[in-house]
C-alpha cells in the first residue's frame, strides 16, 4: 500500500494500480488501471470545436507528458521505465517484472511491426446500446473477475464524461455539446449529432486508433443533413491523434460521399472504399474530386475479391458480418467491430533474407531453378520461425496482457467472458508484414540472365561486382527486365516467389483461433528495411531503400500503367489477405479519364487494392524547394497517406522517382 501511495502521489495512476490487487487475475488489474488513469490524467484543452475530446488524447497530449506509464490501444500500456525509476525508485523491480511476461518478437524480421494490434471498436453497437445497455449486459454477467473488471471500467468512462461535461462548461462551449455529452454515449442517440458526440468520445476512450465505418454506423441517426464540417472535425482529431482507419461501403449511401468530401487535402484518416461491380457514379465521382486534391484519399478495394478470399480462407465469418469488412492501421484487414487482428504482428524481409543467401549459395546450384528453389526454402524457413516466436509472444499476452477497453467495446468478449487478447473476439487471426518481395523478383531476374543463361559471371565474380558497384556490372543489371512491365519471365519469377512465400504463413495456426497471413504494408519503413540489406542485383545500393509495395520500383515501370498493374497481377493477390497495397501516380487531368478503367480492368485481374498519389513530378520538386508553399500536400507512402513534408529526404525521393501517368 505504501508504493501504491507513492506512485499515487507522483501522479502515476495506471502503474498504481497494478501494484495492489496482486491476488486478481490481470484483466481486473488493468481494467483498474485503465479506469484510474482516465479518472484522473489532465484532459486535453478544449479547442472551441462541436466535438469533444478534441485534439490530442490523455495518453498523448503535453499535460501528460510527466505520467511514465500510460494506457495504449495495442501493447495495453505504454511504459519509460527509465524515467518510472527515476521518479519512484522502489517500483523499479515489480513494475520490471509485471512488463518482462511478455515474450518479444525477435528482430531482425520485425519490418512494420512487433506484436503490434489495430482494431476497430463495435462503434454501431455502442451507439445502438448506450453505455448503460453495456452495464446491463455486464450486470447480468456471473459474479467474478470479469464482471468486476468491465463494471470498473465503465465506472472510469462515467467519471471521464463528467469531467469533460465540467470542462466544456468551464471554458464556455456550446451548450449544445454540453448537452448532447450529458445524453450520450450513455443512451442511444436522437439525432445525427448526438450520434457523432457519442462516436468522437468512445473514439478517443479507445485511446484513438481506427475511427471505423462512418457512413455504416451514422445513418440510422441521419435525417438528410450536410454533417461535412462536424466529419471534417473529426478527421482532424484522427490526424492530430497520427491515427488511421475509415472503410466505406461496399453498400453506400448519401453519407458514403460526405465521408469522402470531407477528405480534400487531409491525410488521415485511410479512407478505404470497398468497390463494387456497380458501385454509383456519383460515389466516383468524390472519389475523383477527392484523390485530386492530392490527399490520396480513398484508396480502392476490389469487395469481390475479398469477399471470395474470406468466404474460401475464413468460413466462420458470416455473410452478415462479412458487410462489415475493414481495414485497421493501414489496411490490415478485420471485421469492424468483432475480431482482434494482429496488424501488423510482426514482418518478413525477404530482401534480407535474399542477401545472405545470395552471397552463401550462388557457387552451390548449376541451375537457375535450382537455386530460386532452395532461395524459397529459406524463405519459408524464416516465416515459419518467424510464426514460431510470434505463437510465444501471442501465448504469452493472452496470458499476462489483457486490453480492457476491447474487451469492452469488441464483441463477443462479454457474451464469452473472455479477454479480447485471450480468445473473447469473435473472429481471431494475425497479419504479418512482407517486405522486400519486388526487389528480391528483380534480383532474380538478373541472377538468371547473368549467371545463369547467358553465364556472361560466374558466381564469383557476380558477387565481386556487386559489392565494388562495378559500373559495368550496373549497367548489365540496369538493362534487364524488371517487374512493373509486364515482363513474362519477370512476371513468372514474381508468380512462383510469391506462392511459396505466402502460402507458407497459412500452413501456422495462430492464438487465441484463426491463422497467420501475409501483408505487404510498406509505410514508411520501407528505407528503414533496407538499412541492413546489402546491395542487390535489382540495382540498389548497400543501404538504400526497398520497394514501397506490390508496384515497380520507384521509376522502373516505363510501359504505362496497364503492363504495371498486370505485373502486380502476377504475384498471388489472393494469398496476401492481409492486403497487398499497389502505388500508382496518376496526373490530375487523366484521373477522371483513367481511374475507373484502371481499377476496373485490375480488380477483373484479381488485383485486391489500388492507391493513388495525384502530386505531379513538377509539384514534388517544388515542394522541396519551397515546402512552406506546400504544408498540406499530402502522397501515398506504403499502406497510408502522409504529408509530403513529413518524409524523410530518401523517402522524398522515391515518391519523385515513381512513374506518373
Amino acid at each position: 500500500m505504501e508504493l501504491y501511495q507513492e506512485l499515487l502521489s507522483q501522479e502515476e495512476y495506471y502503474a498504481a494500480e497494478l501494484v495492489i490487487h496482486t491476488d486478481r487475475t490481470p484483466l481486473y488489474r488493468y481494467a483498474c488501471a485503465a479506469a484510474s488513469y482516465l479518472e484522473h490524467a489532465a484532459l486535453t484543452p478544449y479547442d472551441g470545436g462541436m466535438l469533444y475530446p478534441c485534439g490530442l488524447c490523455i495518453n498523448k497530449n503535453a499535460e501528460n507528458a510527466h505520467i511514465a506509464v500510460k494506457p495504449e490501444y495495442s501493447y495495453t500500456y505504454s511504459a519509460n521505465l527509465a524515467y518510472l525509476v527515476q521518479k519512484v525508485p522502489a517500483a523499479a523491480e515489480l513494475l520490471a517484472a509485471e512488463f518482462s511476461q511478455i515474450v518479444p518478437v525477435r528482430p531482425p524480421h520485425t519490418v512494420g511491426g512487433a506484436g503490434y494490434t489495430h482494431s476497430f471498436i463495435n462503434f454501431r453497437r455502442i451507439l445502438a446500446d448506450g453505455l448503460n445497455g453495456y452495464r446491463a449486459r455486464v450486470e447480468a454477467l456471473q459474479a467474478g473477475d470479469f464482471r468486476d473488471a468491465m463494471l470498473r471500467l465503465l465506472d472510469g468512462i462515467e467519471v471521464y464524461r463528467q469531467r469533460c461535461i465540467a470542462h466544456l462548461e468551464t471554458v464556455g462551449a456550446p451548450q449544445a455539446l454540453i448537452d448532447a455529452l450529458k445524453y450520450v454515449p450513455n443512451h442511444t442517440p436522437r439525432n445525427i449529432y448526438e450520434a457523432l458526440v457519442a462516436w468522437n468520445f468512445v473514439y478517443y476512450v479507445d485511446g484513438c486508433d481506427d475511427i471505423g465505418g462512418l457512413d455504416r454506423g451514422l445513418y440510422p441517426y441521419w435525417s438528410g443533413e450536410d454533417i461535412r464540417d462536424y466529419l471534417r472535425e473529426m478527421y482532424r482529431h484522427v490526424d492530430i491523434n497520427d491515427a488511421w482507419s475509415l472503410p466505406l461501403g461496399p453498400h453506400y449511401n448519401e453519407l458514403t460521399v460526405q465521408c469522402i468530401d470531407a477528405a480534400h487535402n487531409i491525410r488521415r484518416p485511410n479512407i478505404q472504399l470497398l468497390v463494387t461491380k456497380d458501385m454509383p457514379e456519383e460515389v466516383w465521382q468524390a472519389a475523383y474530386a477527392s484523390i485530386g486534391t492530392s490527399c490520396g484519399q480513398p484508396a480502392l478495394y476490389n469487395w469481390d475479391a475479398y469477399k471470395r478470399e474470406i468466404n474460401n480462407r475464413l468460413p466462420q465469418v458470416t455473410e452478415e458480418d462479412l458487410q462489415f469488412l475493414a481495414f485497421g492501421g493501414c489496411t490490415e484487414t478485420m471485421i469492424e467491430g468483432l475480431s482482434n487482428v494482429g496488424s501488423d504482428d510482426a514482418g518478413i524481409n525477404t530482401a534480407l533474407i535474399f542477401d545472405e543467401f545470395l552471397r552463401t549459395n550462388l557457387d552451390k546450384f548449376d541451375t537457375f531453378d535450382a537455386f530460386i528453389e532452395a532461395y524459397a526454402c529459406e524463405a519459408e524457413r524464416v516465416v515459419a520461425s518467424v510464426c514460431d516466436n510470434l505463437e510465444e509472444h501471442r501465448k504469452s499476452r493472452a496470458k499476462f496482457r489483457p486490453q480492457p477497453i476491447r474487451t469492452l467495446f469488441i464483441d463477443d468478449c462479454i457474451d464469452r467472458m473472455k479477454d479480447f487478447n485471450a480468445g473473447g473476439a469473435r473472429y481471431n487471426w494475425s497479419v504479418i508484414n512482407v517486405a522486400g518481395l519486388i526487389n528480391v523478383i528483380d534480383s532474380m531476374q538478373v541472377v538468371k540472365t547473368l549467371v545463369y543463361e547467358e553465364k556472361r559471371y560466374t558466381a564469383a565474380q557476380f558477387l565481386e561486382k556487386l559489392d565494388a558497384q562495378d559500373p559495368q556490372f550496373l549497367a548489365d543489371c540496369a538493362r534487364q527486365p524488371k517487374h512493373g512491365n509486364d515482363n513474362a519471365s519477370v512476371n513468372a519469377i514474381a508468380s512462383i516467389l510469391s506462392e511459396r512465400i505466402f502460402s507458407e504463413f497459412e500452413r501456422h495456426t495462430c492464438t487465441p483461433g484463426g491463422r497467420y497471413f501475409p501483408v505487404s504494408n510498406q509505410f514508411t519503413t520501407y528505407e528503414y528495411a533496407g538499412m541492413g540489406v546489402r546491395a542487390t542485383p535489382d540495382g540498389r545500393a548497400n543501404g538504400e531503400p526497398l520497394c514501397d509495395s506490390c508496384g515497380a520500383i520507384h521509376g522502373r515501370d516505363t510501359n504505362g500503367p496497364t503492363a504495371l498493374l498486370s505485373s502486380v497481377a502476377s504475384l498471388r493477390l489472393d494469398l496476401v489477405l492481409g492486403t497487398p497495397i499497389t502505388n500508382i501516380r496518376i496526373s490530375k487531368r487523366n484521373l477522371p479519364i483513367a481511374l475507373k478503367p484502371l481499377t476496373e480492368g485490375f480488380f477483373r485481374m484479381n488485383g485486391m487494392q489500388l492507391q493513388v498519389t495525384c502530386a505531379s513530378k513538377e509539384e514534388l520538386l517544388d515542394a522541396l524547394e519551397h515546402p512552406e508553399q506546400h504544408e498540406s500536400l499530402v502522397v501515398r507512402i506504403g499502406g497510408f497517406s502522409e504529408y509530403f513534408n513529413r518524409l524523410s529526404p530518401t523517402l522524398k525521393q522515391s515518391v519523385i522517382d515513381r512513374a506518373e501517368y
